[in-house]
């Protein structure tokens, strides 16, 4: 027996599955990726076998594991002490850089999780407009409570007609009285969007929206529905938020409500936004945040909120990522990383493709091109064939997370080099002709 399998059984007495996370198990592999330490753009398992990384922490790590001057920003605030609860100097530094890469953000508040994020963004948005329902897209996901976990990724036999999607629950224990604040569509229709607005438009608080779906691979919403949807949400007194907990600062330091042009009126950070520690952020116009109490009746606190390590974390984070030259390096990456992806698909003629955005990418077996919405996607995926080259690919020293076989992103981080993506293509290429 191997260590990995002496850790797994190990872990397995004391904590479900033996992981954290539900998705650390791997399926592919059929037991967690052991780690014994992260460095640059490297990952080690604990037998000490070195991988180029393709997950990064889930696209977290963004500057690479072991930033040094991440590092030392949390030397810093260990020197301080164990701070929480409490406000520093540094918090409003943060807040302040934060606004001002970020078009949407006037005012924010720290939280812990994507999950907290999106929650509060929409009580926010609730006790703003006096209105209770939202509107969400099949084939995006916003955490893990209650109020949106509904149809990341919901099989077809189940999500009713393209015209007008079920609420399909992501997962056991979600009361049934939830989905009657929850309106599904189907993402880039903007025929089906216009007919739910103009129906529901007393009822509807907020759409949210992943204007780049990273959950699904990179499903990109396209120019002309997300302006709709600003304009039909400005026209009904609906506030419009765009999820960024994956693609702020991945493309460009205003992340995808920079990139499309089209300014929210709440958005909520996450992931690279606290260079791998855990925070995020939810934030927006400042007469909307100032419904947040205590100037408004909006809750939101937490002890750990603003924590002071990941606080100095994300103040040396957005630093390196504001810095002249980060994006050039950044796309020099992604388009050695995505054409030789393309091309290797190409080449073997297996079906599929690559559809990337910044420093994250999906990989879709079985599709031509990248799908337009959901269910284009779903009708044509290749589960099967993505777990067998997940699983020869870790065994070519490269890793990636198989998020149990489904729609997925991976990712880089600016510690990458262009020699280690032409490295990753070799030996993808090789995995690709053997599959």
């Amino acid at each position: 027996m191997n260590k990995t399998q002496e850790m797994f059984d190990f872990a397995s007495r004391y904590m479900v599955a033996g992981v954290s996370s539900s998705v650390r198990l791997s399926k592919a592999l059929g037991h967690p990726f052991y780690t014994l330490k992260g460095d640059g753009s490297k990952v080690y398992d604990v037998e000490g076998k070195e991988y180029i990384d393709m997950c990064m922490s889930h696209g977290a790590s963004f500057l690479g594991h072991n930033n040094q001057k991440i590092k030392q920003a949390i030397q810093k605030a260990l020197d301080i002490g164990i701070i929480c609860a409490h406000e520093t100097e540094y918090h409003g530094k943060y807040a302040q850089k934060i606004c001002d890469m970020v078009p949407s953000c006037e005012l924010i508040r720290f939280t812990c999780s994507g999950t907290d994020a999106t929650q509060h963004a929409i009580r926010v948005a609730r006790e703003y407009t006096g209105k209770e329902k939202i509107i969400m897209f099949e084939g995006c996901f916003h955490g893990y409570h209650e109020g949106v976990m509904f149809s990341t990724h919901p099989p077809l036999e189940l999500a009713g007609p393209a015209t007008a999607p079920n609420p399909v629950p992501t997962s056991g224990g979600i009361p049934k009285q939830m989905s009657e604040l929850v309106l599904v569509l189907s993402f880039n229709d903007v025929d089906t969007l216009e007919k739910a607005i103009k129906n529901h438009r007393n009822e509807v608080c907020a759409v949210i929206i992943e204007a780049v779906g990273y959950n699904s691979g990179c499903m990109m919403a396209k120019k002309d529905f997300l302006q709709a949807l600003r304009v039909l949400t400005q026209e009904n007194d609906i506030l419009l938020i765009f999820d960024e907990i994956l693609s702020g600062f991945r493309m460009c330091s205003g992340g995808a409500q920079e990139y499309y042009g089209i300014t929210p009126d709440l958005c909520t950070l996450g992931k690279t936004v606290a260079g791998g520690t855990p925070l995020s952020v939810f934030g927006g116009k400042r007469e909307i945040m100032e419904h947040v109490k205590p100037l408004g009746n909006a809750q939101h606190s937490g002890t750990y909120n603003g924590h002071l390590i990941p606080v100095m974390a994300g103040l040396a984070s957005l630093e390196q990522i504001s810095s002249d030259g980060f994006y050039d390096h950044i796309n020099k990456l992604a388009e050695r990383l995505y054409k030789g992806l393309n091309d290797i698909f190409q080449k073997t003629g297996i079906k599929g493709c690559v559809k990337g955005l910044g420093g994250m990418f999906g990989i879709y077996f079985g599709l031509d091109k990248e799908p337009v919405n959901y269910r284009e996607l779903a009708k044509n995926y290749n589960q099967e064939i993505i777990l067998k080259f997940y699983k020869e690919i870790y065994k070519k020293g490269i890793y990636f997370a198989d998020y149990g076989g489904g729609p997925a992103h991976h990712g880089f981080s600016s510690a990458h080099t262009l020699e280690e993506i032409d490295e990753c293509l070799n030996r993808i290429e090789d995995v690709m002709k053997k599959l």
